[in-house]
């Protein structure tokens, strides 16, 4: 199940956060590889992590017909490097909240946590109060 409509149902309910975590591709929309994107900014502007990563994300938004206002992100791994000092937390927060933000990952989705890999890595968000909808595919 966990199609474009699922999305398009979570994101018309009444929540102060728009979050979409999933697996895979999902059809009609369109990710952009934030790892990639943003090794090469920092590598040009080392300086200011956080501004760097907050004018690539503002500049990458996307609108679909489905869902509106949207950004879509892929191998996000990157963010969670302890050398970028990112409040992860935040970033989903203050993105999702005028527009619906996709992650597409393989992390451990559970208890309003998310883990990256997986529980055993020590490495995880606490999701409580935030809204999202986490697909299986």
């Amino acid at each position: 199940m966990n199609t474009i409509q699922d999305i398009v149902n979570y994101v018309s309910s009444d929540t102060r956060n728009k979050i979409v975590f999933c697996k895979n591709n999902i059809e009609g929309i369109e990710f952009i590889d934030v790892g990639g994107e943003l090794s090469a900014l920092l590598s040009n502007n080392a300086n200011d992590n956080m501004d760097a990563l907050r004018n690539f994300l503002v500049s990458n938004s996307k609108e679909s017909c489905y869902i509106g206002k949207y950004l879509a992100l892929s191998n996000v791994g990157i963010l969670f490097e302890p050398e970028l000092k990112l409040d992860i937390r935040n970033l989903l927060d203050t993105y999702s909240t005028n527009q619906c933000l996709i992650i597409k990952s393989d992390a451990e989705l559970s208890s309003d946590y998310l883990y990256w890999l997986n529980r055993a890595d020590g490495i995880y968000i606490n999701l409580t109060g935030l809204s999202y909808l986490g697909t299986t595919k």
